[in-house]
């Protein structure tokens, strides 16, 4: 009588554990992300101006309908402390000048969507199953930092992911690199990898793309601004360098002379690559890309916060099942992070220390299995076996 008894009370428990499970699944990786996301869109309805999208991207696009220049002449304008002057290759203003059809407040909308489309379909391209993936990567900081600012980080986040994804087809692979290349130079480093992992025939399709779209855009504004633009790029780093996310900004925090601290930085990109090129040796390609990525944002000069958005690929590559990495981004950057701009030097430093940390996990071999807190009670919601 006493064990059909304590038998009942501990299948009565373990009945209650799993819908407290169920019930904590549901709240976390659903209802939170969608609060999260609604809270941006919500922003976005009651005419907030997007520094990337509304300022940047679109009034671009109406100078070029209007016949007016691209490129500014004189000094960079900051609004705030965003700059607002275009310093992106044409090929982003081309893209976006449909969207000038549609009043701005209604093309941010329409943009933010297709952001949000993007980002889930990365993970999906990366073979991400697990719902609760999509419901923690929706709560990353640095992705919702991208679709409030409506930059173009997810995109590129999106052409990684078709490079791996067909890394063993040289045209696309070549192509998306070479496209997203021609949209922002700081996609190199994943030609290296291309390169390091002997898939030279995608390295040349990349840089004969990336030179044709160029051509062909600059082309299409009467190549303005293109003798000037390399200048453009040195003064914006100069006015922004100290603001970003960046070894170079946190040794000038701690005290550092301009040029060691720029050495640091020089220092780190180069171990990252020569990283890169030692796995790709020891033919680890999968953890030959995680470095790549995370060289993609190490040598960039100036990095704000949704560019760490792009590390979410590297989870997703290493770890397409739910696993401590994917929780990584939640708590440190969420006290941590100050927005765009970086903040005091414990905060640069702690960032920095996260984004490291989310690289070491995802440079540990993949589980042959995810989580499986609240996976048999929440496959049952998504109908799915567990």
């Amino acid at each position: 009588m006493t064990a059909l008894f304590v038998t009942g009370v501990t299948a009565a428990l373990s009945r209650g554990a799993r819908l407290v499970l169920l019930i904590g699944s549901l709240i976390l990786f659903g209802l939170l992300p969608l609060a999260a996301l609604y809270s941006v869109f919500a922003a976005l309805a009651a005419n907030r101006v997007t520094p990337d999208f509304s300022l940047t991207y679109y009034r671009a696009a109406e100078a070029l309908l209007e016949g007016n220049r691209l490129y500014p002449t004189g000094d960079l304008v900051l609004r705030g402390d965003f700059l607002i002057d275009y310093l992106y290759p044409p090929l982003t203003a081309l893209a976006v000048m449909p969207f000038t059809a549609l009043p701005v407040g209604a093309a941010e909308l329409v943009f933010a969507c297709l952001l949000v489309v993007a980002f889930a379909a990365t993970l999906a391209i990366l073979g991400v199953r697990d719902w609760r993936c999509y419901g923690l990567a929706f709560l990353w900081p640095p992705v919702l930092d991208a679709v409030q600012t409506e930059n173009l980080t997810i995109f590129l986040g999106l052409a990684a992911a078709l490079v791996w994804r067909f890394r063993d087809r040289p045209l696309s692979a070549g192509a998306t690199l070479g496209v997203s290349l021609a949209v922002k130079i700081v996609m190199w480093p994943l030609a290296v990898w291309l390169a390091v992992t002997r898939r030279l025939t995608a390295v040349l399709w990349s840089v004969g793309v990336a030179a044709f779209v160029l051509a062909a855009t600059w082309a299409a504004v009467g190549f303005e601004g293109l003798s000037d633009y390399p200048g453009l790029l040195r003064q914006a780093s100069e006015i922004q360098d100290d603001e970003s996310y960046t070894v170079y900004a946190l040794a000038l925090d701690l005290g550092l002379s301009s040029g060691l601290a720029r050495a640091l930085w020089v220092l780190l990109a180069f171990t990252l690559l020569t990283a890169t090129a030692i796995a790709a040796r020891r033919g680890d390609e999968r953890r030959a890309f995680v470095l790549a990525l995370a060289a993609t944002i190490a040598c960039s000069p100036v990095v704000w916060l949704h560019y760490f958005a792009l590390l979410l690929v590297a989870v997703a590559v290493a770890e397409p099942r739910l696993a401590p990495v994917w929780f990584l981004g939640l708590p440190l950057q969420v006290f941590i992070s100050t927005g765009v701009h970086n903040g005091s030097t414990f905060q640069t430093a702690a960032m920095l220390a996260t984004a490291a940390l989310t690289v070491l996990l995802a440079l540990r071999r993949p589980s042959s299995s995810g989580w499986s807190w609240g996976r048999a009670a929440a496959s049952r919601v998504a109908g799915s076996p567990p």
